[in-house]
């Protein structure tokens, strides 16, 4: 590409490349935006550079290996916004030729996009409105509120209210946002769905995600995983679908007592206020372990880094996707990647990423005796597991090449940029 083109990033999280010269604390999190940020930054004829939204009370650049990265102030509830002037002036100073914004969930992606009426790329990650109808994970709200467990019955509420007060409200701006949008890129046919109902005139990119590095390298092999073991990644919110995992845990319980669920994240009630511990879904998750005797069978790893996620999930016998809902779950690709077993809920856009009977086994999403079953298949066959493995890795190798994914992104860039701009 000539010189002169100059692209602006837009992401919602502080990189770790940036964090030590920008003074923030690094992160584990965005590890594919760190991946493919930098090797962009290397590609010649490219000027980068990337807005982030950050816990700082200024706005902050610095240079680092040839991208300019530049920390906004959070604001609004949440730290889900930026200052308008902020981000006008990270703009003038960069004068981007194409901007280019990671994610509609938050009302900053907007703010960046509004100050900015040159060609605007928006990559999807979750769709918020997409996500809505599940967001509660499908959970019986109005029998937790009657069962009498005083604990129960104040998270029932929390997650009502959560959802009334801070999340509904924020449909409105994601649709404004992907409205905003001249082009729009994602990875599944979930996501390109939701890009046309909202934004029937944007033109639509595929460019899959690149994974972190550890786990191109890093192999899951039967010999060495601890059967009956079960790795799932996110427990924090209710469509993640831990609770119809617990279920399902229940029902192998009875062949495999010895059984385990290695959930990535901090125990329920970890570093949170006294009044937190008692709320929201790691509180519900907590009292239905309790309920179901599960104590000794659910593992919480705390925050893992990538090289910790890889080593933990290699020790699994099976990587299981519980949630309601999903776009295209990194983690479901690392386990791919990995070579992992994978139980997998028929969801969003996770049939974009594998296929029933060759590189997983689906399930219902919300079907404890479906998914128990289709665990069970891959405990009792270890030889369904190395053969599911198998195709697994070779599928995410293709959907995960970082360099056909980076072919893919230059190739949604020169078909933006005015032709002057192009080689």
């Amino acid at each position: 590409m000539n010189p002169s083109v100059r692209i602006l990033w837009a992401v919602n999280i502080p990189l770790p490349a940036a964090s030590e010269a920008l003074g923030l604390q690094k992160s584990p999190f965005g590890g594919w935006l760190s991946a493919m940020t930098q090797r962009l930054g290397r590609e010649p004829g490219v000027q980068l550079g990337v807005v982030m939204r950050a816990p700082v009370r200024g706005l902050r650049w610095a240079d680092v290996d040839g991208i300019r990265y530049y920390a906004l102030p959070q604001t609004g509830k949440g730290g889900l916004d930026a200052r308008p002037e902020d981000c006008a002036r990270a703009l003038a100073d960069f004068k981007p030729d194409l901007l280019h914004a990671e994610g509609s969930e938050m009302a900053y992606t907007r703010r960046v996009l509004e100050a900015w009426n040159g060609p605007r790329l928006l990559s999807l990650q979750g769709v918020i409105n997409g996500i809505e109808p599940y967001q509660l994970g499908a959970l019986r709200i109005w029998r937790i509120l009657a069962s009498m467990r005083p604990r129960q019955m104040l998270t029932a509420l929390a997650l009502l209210f959560n959802k009334r007060l801070r999340f509904d409200p924020r449909l409105a701006g994601e649709r404004e946002t992907l409205a905003l949008a001249s082009h729009i890129m994602g990875r599944t046919l979930w996501d390109r769905a939701h890009a046309w109902a909202m934004n029937p005139a944007a033109v639509y990119f595929q460019c899959n995600r690149t994974l972190r590095e550890v786990f191109y390298s890093e192999r899951w092999v039967v010999e060495a995983c601890d059967r009956g073991t079960i790795f799932i990644g996110n427990s924090a919110v209710p469509l993640k679908g831990v609770h119809t995992l617990l279920d399902a845990i229940m029902l192998l319980k009875r062949e495999y007592p010895d059984i385990r669920l290695i959930v990535a994240g901090e125990r329920p009630g970890e570093r949170r206020s006294r009044f937190r511990q008692w709320v929201g879904y790691p509180s519900y998750l907590q009292d239905r372990i309790r309920q179901l005797g599960l104590e000794k069978h659910v593992e919480f790893t705390g925050l893992l880094d990538a090289n910790a996620m890889a080593a933990r999930m290699v020790r699994c016998n099976v990587y299981a996707m519980a949630s309601l809902i999903e776009n295209s779950p990194n983690t479901l690709g690392e386990a791919m990647m990995l070579g992992m077993p994978c139980a997998v809920a028929y969801a969003g856009g996770a049939p974009s990423m594998a296929t029933d009977e060759r590189e997983a086994l689906f399930f219902r999403a919300g079907d404890p005796v479906t998914l128990a079953f289709q665990i069970k298949r891959l405990f009792d066959s270890a030889e369904l597991c190395e053969r599911l493995g198998n195709a697994a890795h070779q599928r995410a190798m293709q959907t995960h090449d970082a360099e056909n994914n980076f072919r893919d992104l230059m190739a949604a860039y020169r078909a933006i940029l005015p032709l002057e701009a192009t080689p």
